[in-house]
């Protein structure tokens, strides 16, 4: 009987371990800060969709988080819609609370204006 058991729990033991790789989500990876970190590594790499798609998630992480309107303003204005990016611009000056928050908006300004010229 007892040698039933253990085969028993070996088997079940060996079939488990065969099975998919467990998913752990790792904190600090989905945060509005990561997802901008992101977001401006893409914008480097000119690839403007997908840095809007990392945006957009920060922006849906925290609504009110400044850096993400900032990194959308910049991406829609290198896709070419710069009207689109100065009123994200200018949402991320109204909800601008920190000194750091709003020089970065004043730098995306700046960047846009300098993007209208060229």
């Amino acid at each position: 009987m007892l040698k039933g058991k253990l085969c028993w729990l070996v088997a079940v033991l060996a079939l488990t371990a065969c099975g998919p790789d467990t998913i752990f989500l790792r904190q600090g990876f989905d945060t509005p800060a990561h997802h901008v970190s992101n977001g401006k590594t893409l914008i480097e790499r000119n690839k403007f969709i997908d840095a809007c798609r990392e945006f957009e998630r920060a922006k849906e992480l925290d609504p009110e988080y400044a850096e993400a309107y900032v990194g959308l303003g910049i991406a829609y204005a290198h896709r070419g819609d710069l009207e689109k990016g100065m009123a994200m611009m200018k949402q991320a000056d109204a909800m601008a609370t920190s000194d750091v928050e709003r020089d970065s908006v004043q730098r995306g300004f700046e960047q846009l204006r300098r993007m209208a010229q060229e």
